[in-house]
């Protein structure tokens, strides 16, 4: 088992930083280039929605992104200062009257290459755990 973890700043502009770091990480890992866009991509997301819907964009508060990588699968915790949000209760974003809304697709896109493992309040903030079948 390898563990990895980042704190960040909560801005928009760190995820840079972020995205070094998971290209670092999963290289290491061996993982395929394929898997690597996925988890970028997905974090991406993760990232930008701890910022804007749990930290409100107060630029004060930081992402804690804790990766777990085990023999068959990565786990990935991506823990910011908010209340937290049930991710089941979130509109269908491909339903057509919530088609043209402008934001509402991280989840489903998270969804789509990851399992949610858990979503929830953690003493300190809100924690979405992700997992992975690395390729």
């Amino acid at each position: 088992m390898k563990q990895a973890d980042i704190v960040l700043p909560g801005k928009y502009s760190e995820y840079g930083f972020l995205q070094d770091f998971i290209t670092s990480f999963a290289e290491s890992e061996g993982y395929s280039e394929q898997f690597i866009e996925e988890l970028q991509l997905t974090l991406k997301e993760a990232f930008v929605n701890a910022i804007r819907h749990g930290n409100k964009e107060q630029s004060d508060l930081t992402v804690s992104i804790r990766f777990i990588a085990e023999e068959s699968c990565l786990c990935v915790s991506v823990k910011d200062c908010g209340k937290g949000f049930n991710p089941d209760a979130l509109p269908n974003p491909v339903k057509q009257q919530n088609l043209f809304k402008l934001s509402g697709r991280g989840i489903y896109i998270i969804r789509s290459i990851a399992e949610i493992i858990t979503s929830g309040d953690d003493p300190d903030g809100s924690v979405l755990t992700l997992r992975y079948i690395p390729h």
